[in-house]
Parts: C-alpha cells; sequence; structure tokens
C-alpha cells in the first residue's frame, strides 16, 4: 500500500512554484499516452515465419514524466526527475515500471565549485544522432520512439559523485560512479574532463576510466550567423563488440549441424574509433538542416557481417525444416543467440543521418522529417513526424517509423515495416 501511494501523489497534476526569503521549490511536468502500431513482417531471418518469437500488434504506453527542483539560498538544490511507465499490449497483461533519471544533491562548495552526489543523468557530447563520448550512458536504455533530443533526456541516469570548478578559461569537472550491487551493477567508472572556450570554438577533453579505458575530444563552432559545426571523436582500447561463431558439431559427423556461441574478440589492446561530424544549417524561417557522419570503427565490416548473415541463413533454414533426427530446439537457440546481437542502429561502421525540421511551417506545428542511412548496405529508417500545439497545454503527435533494406540488410531484419505512433501529451 505504502509503493501505491507514494505512484499515486507521483502523478497528481500540480505545479507549484513557492518561492521564501531562502528557498525556491518548483514541479512541473507531463502526462503522456503514446499508442504504436506495429506492421509486422510474415517471415524474417531473425523469426522464421513469425514462429521463433511472437511480436505485439500494438503498444500502449501511459507515462508521467516529473521534475522538481528544490533550491536553498542559491548553494544547495536538490534534483527529482522520476518516469512511471505503464505498458499494455495486445500480447499481455501489461507491466508497470518506473524509472528514476535524477535524484540528486548540488552543493555549493566555492564561489565557483560544486559537488553533486546522487543519480544524475549527465548528457556529454555534440551530435544529435550519436555520442560517442557519451561513456557513461553507455548500455543505458533508450526509446527510440522519441525525438532524437527526448531520447537523452529520458533515460535512466548513474549513481555518482562529481565536482566540478568553473575558472575564467578552463572549466574542470571530476566524476566516480561506483559499483553498488543491485542498484549499479557497472564495475567502477571514473571521469576526468576539461572544457574550455577558444575564441568561437567550444572544446573539451575527457579521459574515462573503466573495464575499457576511452578518451574524448568534442569541437563545436559557428560560422557565421546561420551555420554550426561539431565533431565528436571517442577513442576506447578493446572492443565492445559480440560475434556468434560455430561451437562444435552437434549429431553424426555427417551431419552439418552445428551449436552456436556468442564470443568477443581477442582485442584488448587495439583503439578502436568512434567519430561523428556535421552541422546544422537555419535558414530566416527557422527551417533547420541537420546532417552527420558517423563512423563506427567497432562494428561489423563487409565479410564479419556476410558471415554472420550465412550463419543465421543456416539456422534460420533448419528451423523450419529440421534435419532428419533433429527437433528444432538446437536452431531456436542459435537464433536466439543472433537476436541476442541485434544492437539495430550501431551494427556495421557507416551511417548518415539527415533531419528537416521547423518549429513553426504552419500555425501550432512543429514538424521534423528524419532519416539514419547505414551507407555500408543502403539500408535505413525514415522517421517523419510532426506536432499540433493548438490547444492550452496539451500537444498532439503523428510519426511513422519506415523501415527499407534486403532481408539481409541492417534495417531489413529488423520484425516490422512500418511504426506508427499516435501520442497525447499534457504539460502542468
Amino acid at each position: 500500500m505504502k509503493r501505491i501511494a507514494i505512484l499515486f501523489f507521483a502523478l497528481l497534476p500540480f505545479q507549484v512554484n513557492a518561492s521564501m526569503i531562502d528557498a525556491a521549490l518548483e514541479f512541473r511536468g507531463v502526462f503522456v499516452n503514446q499508442t504504436t502500431h506495429y506492421q509486422l513482417k510474415d517471415d524474417t531471418l531473425l523469426n522464421p515465419e513469425s514462429n521463433l518469437v511472437t511480436m505485439p500488434e500494438w503498444e500502449n504506453k501511459l507515462y508521467n514524466d516529473s521534475f522538481l527542483n528544490l533550491t536553498y539560498k542559491e548553494w544547495l538544490k536538490l534534483v527529482v526527475k522520476s518516469r512511471p511507465v505503464w505498458t499494455i499490449n495486445d500480447e499481455d497483461s501489461g507491466s508497470l515500471k518506473n524509472s528514476v533519471d535524477n535524484a540528486y544533491v548540488d552543493i555549493k562548495t566555492g564561489d565557483t565549485s560544486f559537488l553533486t552526489i546522487g543519480k544524475e543523468n549527465l548528457q556529454e557530447g555534440v551530435g544529435l544522432s550519436y555520442n560517442p563520448t557519451d561513456f557513461l550512458s553507455e548500455g543505458k536504455a533508450v526509446d527510440y520512439s522519441q525525438r532524437e533530443e527526448e531520447r537523452k533526456q529520458d533515460r535512466e541516469g548513474n549513481y555518482l559523485v562529481r565536482f566540478e570548478s568553473i575558472g575564467d578559461k578552463i572549466t574542470f569537472s571530476c566524476i566516480v560512479a561506483p559499483k553498488i550491487g543491485n542498484l549499479q551493477e557497472e564495475a567502477m567508472r571514473q571521469q576526468l574532463r576539461l572544457y574550455s572556450l577558444m575564441g568561437d570554438v567550444d572544446i573539451a577533453i575527457s579521459y574515462f576510466h573503466a573495464e575499457q579505458e576511452s578518451l574524448g575530444l568534442n569541437l563545436s563552432g559557428v560560422a557565421g550567423n546561420n551555420t554550426e559545426l561539431h565533431t565528436e571523436i571517442g577513442l576506447t582500447k578493446g572492443s565492445k563488440r559480440e560475434f556468434l561463431r560455430k561451437k562444435g558439431k552437434v549429431g553424426p559427423p555427417d551431419s552439418d549441424v552445428y551449436e552456436y556461441e556468442v564470443y568477443n574478440p581477442s582485442d584488448e589492446g587495439e583503439i578502436f574509433v568512434t567519430a561523428i561530424m556535421g552541422g546544422h544549417y537555419t535558414w530566416t524561417n527557422r527551417t533547420n538542416l541537420i546532417i552527420e557522419y558517423f563512423f563506427n570503427q567497432d562494428g561489423y565490416s563487409q565479410s564479419e557481417w556476410d558471415e554472420f548473415i550465412e550463419m543465421i541463413k543456416d539456422a534460420s533454414s533448419k528451423f523450419k525444416s529440421p534435419p532428419a533426427g533433429f527437433t528444432e530446439g538446437i536452431f531456436k537457440e542459435n537464433l536466439r543467440l543472433a537476436n541476442s546481437l541485434m544492437t539495430y542502429r550501431s551494427l556495421r561502421k557507416n551511417y548518415l543521418f539527415f533531419r528537416l525540421s521547423n518549429p513553426e511551417v504552419f500555425a501550432h506545428y512543429d514538424s521534423q522529417l528524419s532519416l539514419l542511412l547505414n551507407v555500408d548496405d543502403g539500408s535505413c529508417v525514415v522517421m517523419p513526424s510532426m506536432d499540433y500545439n493548438g490547444f492550452e497545454n496539451i500537444i498532439l503527435r503523428f510519426g511513422v517509423n519506415l523501415f527499407f533494406g534486403d532481408s539481409q540488410s541492417e534495417f531489413g531484419l529488423v520484425p516490422q515495416n512500418t511504426e506508427l505512433q499516435l501520442e497525447t501529451r499534457y504539460f502542468f
């Protein structure tokens, strides 16, 4: 009952802006109801004839994104941001999960120095579609049904201690994110970061120490009144990728049936580069064009991808028609392992991102058209969306995700052709 009461009060739609001599309190948020319809494929290599996994045809998410900011005498600040989400679809009865993005105390320890303790969702990097130097967020769940800026805001933070000192020319920060049992299972992570403004160019350099060491560089600047250019580079010692391989033959010597396994390549000493380069151009009518190129050295090469596809083709074929003396079980497990490696949007080495948007192309309409292209195989996802804000405190959004590519390409392996989304947001 105690948990139910806490959730009830967290969902109450009220806004507080209380000011006293020494303290100020702000509470605001948004209710979101999002309905998604999936146009599923009848047959894919990773889900033969849709018999391996049953996918929902529709899903509805109702959640509250609330934000609390309590400030005391300008030297103490408490920030809390949580997202209780209730999800239902046509395959199960539903689930309720609460994600805490921020829950930290910020203490002013000097004129220009601050100490942060708690759970914080740090958003680092200058890229829009990818952030190779956002090291602390690696592995965090991201909702790709949202627009690019919203994805970074609505994700769980890390438990950490952060010290920041702001100087005239250089800002320095030090972060420690410890392992805390079930609360934070990642190994100890530490980061040092230097930031400076040199003329019109913002520069940030970071060193990240964890199970793998990384270096990060961010550069961004403006050219004239309409153009912004940026570069973000991450260097990591060792690979984070996983591969599928044949573990061993099963059955008689001439069976041609193999059990698969997932493994990490032994390349710990090699340096892997991820980088994004791009820019924004804004016209006088506020139309904005963003183009970015993402290079991912940690992605599959063409030969590695071809080998992976041949393995799942073999498993898919034998799952449909098991050889004599075998059941579908071993081939089902081989396909399950293949599906576990499908980190869509980062499987290959080269990607291009385009976005054309205008917040007021017509009265009360905010529209955008995004495209993410896998340069290596030509597959892509096209993402148009439009917001209508003609009602007070309410936004209506309609969006579509369209996946294109042949059956052996990255976005061609996605189990749906289309995602249709209708969303209502009420701000309080």
